[in-house]
């Protein structure tokens, strides 16, 4: 849990779980999770160093006979893993149809945190309708603020040359992207083998 305890307690109060209130001191996520009702929580690392249940170097596929879930959380994952169309796939590959995956992870100002800093192209490219997914919502936020002053990037931005490209103008402080998926279907494209070209081409400027 990299999030100060107060502001764990201040949002717990404000989304109505006061009684889970002082219970998270920068510990391990596994039992926020419990605590908030999911019956069974995994968590997947390429190395046991910090105790996952599960290890996987997700540069890699998972096995055929991988365990499906109804919620995958990333907090942080994706940007350290060179290989990002498999990490998708096997992001995919393990929700069941109807689940959510929900990501937290670097937009801006945070260049060597890890190998990459994403845009809102790259999760509206590869979590959509062709590959079994839609994106639920998707906003870009400055670390420390509040879902009210994130910027929501769910949507083709015609009036800005067809890209989605908001911004924080000016902004030195680290910025964000969470993304909520949706799994719609099995029946579905792979990213590996019919890679996505970028959302805005294939959803504006190709179908002019």
């Amino acid at each position: 849990m990299h999030a100060h305890p107060f502001n764990v307690d201040a949002l717990l109060a404000k989304h109505g779980h006061p009684h889970l209130k002082g219970r998270y001191v920068w510990g391990w996520s596994e039992p926020f999770f419990q605590d908030l009702g999911f019956k069974e929580v995994e968590s997947l690392d390429n190395s046991p160093y910090e105790a996952a249940t599960r290890i996987h170097n997700m540069n890699q596929p998972l096995p055929p006979n991988a365990p499906k879930y109804d919620y995958v959380y990333d907090g942080g994952t994706i940007e350290h893993i060179f290989n990002t169309p498999q990490v998708c796939e096997n992001i995919i590959n393990s929700l069941e149809v109807g689940g959510i995956f929900c990501s937290v992870t670097s937009n801006n100002n945070l260049s060597g945190h890890g190998i990459y800093q994403f845009s809102p192209e790259f999760f509206l490219s590869a979590f959509n309708q062709k590959y079994g997914m839609e994106v639920l919502e998707l906003y870009i936020g400055i670390v420390g603020t509040e879902r009210e002053e994130w910027i929501d990037v769910n949507s083709f931005n015609e009036q800005n040359g067809g890209r989605q490209s908001a911004k924080f103008p000016n902004s030195t402080r680290d910025v964000y992207i969470i993304t909520i998926a949706r799994k719609i279907s099995d029946e579905r494209q792979s990213l590996i083998t019919n890679s996505p070209n970028q959302y805005s081409y294939e959803h504006g400027d190709w179908k002019t």
